[in-house]
């Protein structure tokens, strides 16, 4: 009954239609429900509701047969936790049915001016170099792989000053651009890198946007990547471990100063990397 008035509270339609209609958004929720991952080590960081947080809640504290999203069901017995992705453009009402809040989160805004036509203008050559680029960063990240050993906090990727950080509302030439979704490192070109965690190296890639580029696949669904580096010093399927040197700081791609961008993605979904190194 708490989870019917929650849903009514939501829409203004006639009670019929909002008694039909929540049981349609528990059947659909339920029947999208994907089958979760299980792991013994439940050591992730602390629960933070907010977009680019995550779910950190004990398994009875939630109806997780609703959840639409993948999830990881980790731990033992009455400690067994459900630890779910909040990705940036949520739909919030999804979790309230839930009895899930998501917080409210101001996101600043950055204004850059870029004159340099090579910025401004995209040939179709690159176009096509763009989309080849996109279905094999796809196809990545949907690749199955094996990997042990994911502990947090994960390691700081580089040593710098933060430019940049998650969520960030970008306009370019005063034209809005999709939201920074990952946190900007600026450091001097040749300034070391290292994975943060034990995993795969899933790509090891030069991109049109993100330059030299590489994408390592963690344990339970969770990856980290490296974009703009002077240089890669690792090659795609290749096991590396936590603190292992895997490239350098550099300016490659679409940017136009040197710096990491550090991106982290459980379930394929991009967090707030902030949240969970060091």
């Amino acid at each position: 009954m708490l989870l019917l008035q929650k849903f009514q509270k939501l829409y203004s339609t006639p009670k019929l239609l909002k008694v039909k209609s929540f049981y349609f958004l528990v059947f659909f929720l339920y029947n999208c429900s994907s089958i979760p991952l299980f792991s013994d080590k439940c050591d992730f960081p602390n629960q933070a509701l907010e977009p680019g947080g995550i779910i950190n809640l004990i398994k009875n504290d939630i109806n997780h047969n609703l959840l639409n999203i993948d999830y990881l069901e980790c731990g033992i017995g009455n400690n067994t936790r459900i630890i779910a992705p909040i990705p940036y453009n949520s739909d919030k009402r999804l979790f309230e049915v839930l009895g899930i809040q998501i917080e409210e989160k101001s996101f600043r805004n950055s204004y850059i001016k870029i004159t340099d036509k090579k910025f401004n203008q995209i040939s179709k050559v690159d176009l096509i170099r763009i989309e080849k680029e996109r279905k094999k960063y796809i196809d990545s990240l949907e690749r199955e792989y094996y990997a042990t050993n994911l502990d947090f906090p994960l390691l700081t990727p580089t040593k710098g000053i933060t430019s940049s950080e998650y969520g960030v509302k970008r306009f370019i030439n005063n034209v809005q651009r999709n939201p920074h979704l990952g946190l900007d490192i600026a450091a001097d070109i040749g300034t070391p890198v290292y994975a943060v965690a034990d995993g795969l190296i899933l790509l090891s890639e030069n991109f049109f946007y993100r330059g030299k580029f590489i994408l390592i696949g963690h344990d339970n669904n969770f990856k980290s990547s490296y974009s703009h580096l002077s240089k890669i010093l690792v090659k795609a399927n290749e096991q590396v471990t936590k603190g292992q040197l895997i490239g350098l700081v550099g300016k490659s791609g679409r940017v136009t100063g040197s710096h990491l961008h550090f991106e982290v993605l459980f379930f394929n979904k991009k967090l707030n990397p902030e949240l969970f190194i060091q």
